[in-house]
C-alpha cells in the first residue's frame, strides 16, 4: 500500500494524476493522506481511491492515515518557516510507528553540489535536517532533490512587477548570480511518479532531478526580455545593498521583508556553484527531453504568473 501526501499541491497532484493516467500502481494499492480532504477533485474521488484525513500538525491523524501502508510519499511542507522540519519529523515518526517501511521525500537541490550534504541557502536547511532524520530513522528511503521550478523564475530574478505598464523599464536587482538548473514542475512531478511506482529500484538512494539546462538569473531575464519585448535592467549588487534596495522599493510586502535575507542566501549558494550541475535522470525517467525555459515561455513569462508570497510569512 502506498500513501501519497500533497495530492492537491503542485507536485503531488501531478504525481497522483500520472500514476492514474499511466496505470503505474493499481488504485486498490493507493491511499491519499490529506488535511483538506474536501479539496480533492471529484474526478479523483470517483476512481475509488482511499482517502484519509492526515494533518501534519496532528500526529495522531497521521498514524491513522498511514496505518497499513508500506510506502509513504512525503511531499515537503510548503513553507520556509521553522515549523517545516518539525512537521516532516511528525510524518516520519508516525510512519515508523505504524510499520511503514520506505519513505520517498521531495527535497531541493540546494545541497552543496550533486553529492553534497551542506548548503549556505537558508531554504535548504529544513530539507537537509529532514534527509538526515530519515536516514537515522531506520526506514529505507529515496530522497528526490528537485531542480528550481521554472515558473518561479521571478522569485529568483528579483520580484519583477510583470503586470506593470509594458513600456516601463523593469529593474532586476540580484544579490550574486550564477548558473543553476531549472525544470518544469509538471515534468518533475511526472518523473517522480515513476520513482514512486518503482521505489524498490531506488532504495537508500538520493536522486538529483536536476535539468534540463543551466542558466543564470540574468540569462533567464534575457529570455523574458526576448519573449515579451520588455526592457529590464539587470544589476548584481552586494547582498546587503540588494536587500535594502528591495525593501526600499517594496518588492515584497513589508511584513515579509525578513524573507529577503533568506532569498539572498539562495543566490549566494548559486554563486558558489551549489546548483551548477546537470543529471540525465530526469530525462531517463520521462523517456523524453524535459521542457526547456524557452518551451515554457508562453506559460511562465505572462503577467498572470504572479508571485506567490503566501509562504513567506513568518520567515
Amino acid at each position: 500500500m502506498f500513501v501519497l501526501t500533497g495530492s492537491t499541491g503542485g507536485i503531488g497532484s501531478v504525481v497522483l494524476q500520472t500514476i492514474l493516467d499511466k496505470n503505474l500502481i493499481p488504485v486498490s494499492q493507493l491511499r491519499i493522506s490529506s488535511y483538506n480532504t474536501s479539496g480533492i477533485a471529484p474526478s479523483i474521488i470517483n476512481t475509488g481511491i482511499q482517502i484519509r484525513k492526515g494533518n501534519l500538525y496532528e500526529p495522531s491523524t497521521l498514524r491513522d492515515s498511514y496505518d497499513g501502508a508500506d510506502v509513504l510519499f512525503l511531499v515537503s511542507f510548503p513553507s520556509m518557516g521553522e515549523e517545516r522540519f518539525t512537521l516532516h519529523r511528525n510524518a516520519i515518526d508516525a510512519a515508523k510507528a505504524v510499520g511503514v517501511q520506505h519513505v520517498i521525500y521531495t527535497s531541493l537541490s540546494f545541497c552543496g553540489g550533486a553529492e553534497g550534504n551542506t548548503s549556505v541557502a537558508q531554504v535548504a536547511q529544513a530539507h537537509l535536517k529532514t534527509e538526515a532524520y530519515i536516514k537515522r530513522s531506520g526506514l529505507t528511503y529515496t530522497i528526490l532533490r528537485m531542480a528550481s521550478y521554472a515558473h518561479l523564475w521571478n522569485n529568483y530574478a528579483g520580484f519583477l512587477d510583470l503586470s506593470s505598464d509594458p513600456k516601463k523599464t523593469l529593474e532586476a536587482v540580484l544579490p550574486n548570480d550564477g548558473v543553476e538548473h531549472w525544470a518544469s514542475r509538471a515534468d518533475l512531478g511526472e518523473a517522480t511518479a515513476h520513482v514512486v511506482a518503482n521505489w524498490q529500484e531506488h532504495i537508500n538512494k538520493t536522486l538529483n532531478l536536476a535539468g534540463p539546462e543551466l542558466l543564470t538569473g540574468a540569462e533567464i531575464v534575457a529570455k523574458f526580455t526576448k519573449h515579451t519585448g520588455r526592457k529590464v535592467n539587470v544589476r548584481v549588487m552586494p547582498v546587503q545593498e540588494a536587500i535594502q534596495w528591495h525593501i526600499q522599493n517594496g518588492s515584497v510586502p513589508l511584513e515579509q521583508a525578513g524573507f529577503l535575507d533568506n532569498w539572498a542566501s539562495w543566490h549566494t549558494a548559486i554563486a558558489q556553484g551549489e546548483k551548477a550541475f546537470l543529471d540525465p535522470l530526469l530525462e531517463t525517467l520521462l523517456g523524453r527531453k524535459p521542457k526547456s525555459i524557452d518551451e515554457q515561455a508562453d506559460e511562465i513569462f505572462v503577467p498572470s504568473n504572479e508571485l506567490d508570497t503566501k509562504d513567506l510569512v513568518g520567515i
